[in-house]
C-alpha cells in the first residue's frame, strides 16, 4: 500500500473509531457519512481538527437541557468540525494563540459581545436583548456556563425564527444538491444547523459560550 493510501486509510479509520467510541453502536459509517469524510479530506482538514470538532459536537449535545436520544450520524458533527477548521486556519494565518484560561476566555467573549452590540446591523436587531443579557453574564467574575449554553441556544432559535424565505430557500437548495437524506427529520436537523451557520457568518455573530474561545 502506498504512503498516500495508508494515510487516507488512517484518516478514515481514525475518524470512524473516534466517532464510534463516543456514539456507541452501530459500528459502521453509511455511504453518506463516508462521502462527508471524503469531503473533509479534500478540504485538507487535519485529522486532529476533525476529531476536535467531533468531540465538541458531543460535548455540546450533552450540555443541552432538552437533549433527547443520542447522536445518530456523523453529519451531526459537521458544523463543529467546520468551526474547528475555521479556528485552525485563523491560528495559522495569524499569531499562535496560547490556550486561554477560564478568566481570559470570559473576557475575550465579553469583548466580542460588546463589539457586536456596538455594530449591530439593523437586520438582526432582534438579537440585541439576548446579547445585552449575555454581556451582563460575561461581566460577572463567576460565570454560569450552563446559563451561557442556554443563552446560546436561545440565540440560535432567534436566528432560525427570523430567517428570511430567501435564506431558507438558498440553504435548502444547497443541501439537496450536496446530500441525500434518509428522512425528513434528518434533513430538517441539518437544515437548521446550516441556516444558523449561514447567518452567523453573514453578520459576524459571535458565540457566547466559553467553549469557543
Amino acid at each position: 500500500m502506498k504512503k498516500g493510501e495508508r494515510e487516507q486509510e488512517e484518516y478514515f479509520q481514525s475518524i470512524a473509531r473516534y466517532f464510534f467510541k463516543l456514539r456507541g453502536a452501530p459500528f459502521f459509517l453509511s455511504s453518506k457519512e463516508l462521502d462527508l469524510v471524503t469531503r473533509w479530506e479534500e478540504m485538507e482538514i487535519p485529522l486532529r481538527v476533525v476529531l476536535e470538532g467531533i468531540e465538541r459536537a458531543f460535548e455540546s449535545f450533552k450540555s443541552r437541557p432538552s437533549k433527547r436520544a443520542k447522536i445518530q450520524t456523523l453529519a451531526f458533527c459537521e458544523l463543529q468540525v467546520l468551526r474547528a477548521f475555521e479556528q485552525h486556519r485563523e491560528r495559522r494565518v495569524g499569531r499562535i494563540r496560547k490556550r486561554l484560561d477560564r478568566e481570559e476566555k470570559r473576557e475575550q467573549a465579553r469583548r466580542e459581545v460588546q463589539k457586536f452590540l456596538k455594530t449591530l446591523a439593523p437586520g438582526i436587531d432582534y438579537l440585541r436583548e439576548a446579547y445585552s443579557r449575555a454581556r451582563e453574564m460575561l461581566s460577572q467574575r463567576q460565570v454560569d456556563e450552563e446559563e451561557l449554553e442556554r443563552a446560546e441556544a436561545e440565540i440560535e432559535a432567534l436566528l432560525w425564527e427570523h430567517s428570511s424565505e430567501e435564506e431558507r430557500s438558498r440553504v435548502k437548495r444547497e443541501l439537496r444538491q450536496e446530500f441525500e437524506f434518509k428522512n425528513e427529520d434528518e434533513f430538517l436537523r441539518i437544515f437548521r444547523i446550516k441556516l444558523v451557520k449561514l447567518l452567523r457568518d453573514r453578520y459576524k455573530i459571535p458565540y457566547i459560550s466559553l467553549y469557543y474561545y
